[in-house]
């Protein structure tokens, strides 16, 4: 008697799981999409910093004689820009939610194994 009272619980604890999974993979995938959409958005920032730094000058030789002195210059405007820190902000909250998000999936996927297997060995003893 006891063991179904325990098995019940664990059942509905379960089930309360399954549906928080769900949830769970849901906010991952949301989250997965914003991530996407804030390095496409650092993307486009970037090249128009780029872009607008390589017209001013007059062209891509005219900013630097190589190519890690242009990379340094184009670091030193992305810095510089408002709307890329805002975007990489936004990008890096979007992971950070994300790995919180997935840290949570993973807690709920053992909750689940765990109440899984106590439900096997209450099923093999009895």
């Amino acid at each position: 008697m006891n063991r179904n009272i325990i098995a019940d619980a664990l059942h509905r604890e379960a089930n309360d799981i399954v549906d928080k999974l769900k949830t769970a993979r849901l906010k991952v995938v949301r989250l997965s999409t914003e991530l996407v959409e804030a390095e496409y958005a650092l993307r486009v920032v970037q090249a128009k910093v780029e872009r607008g730094l390589i017209k001013r000058v007059g062209g891509e030789k005219s900013l630097a004689p190589t190519s890690e002195d242009r990379a340094r210059i184009y670091i030193l405007a992305l810095d510089a820009d408002q709307d890329y820190k805002d975007i990489l902000k936004r990008r890096n909250q979007a992971e950070a939610s994300m790995e919180e998000a997935k840290a949570d999936l993973s807690y709920l996927r053992d909750r689940l194994n765990v109440i899984l297997s106590t439900l096997r060995t209450l099923k093999d003893t009895s």
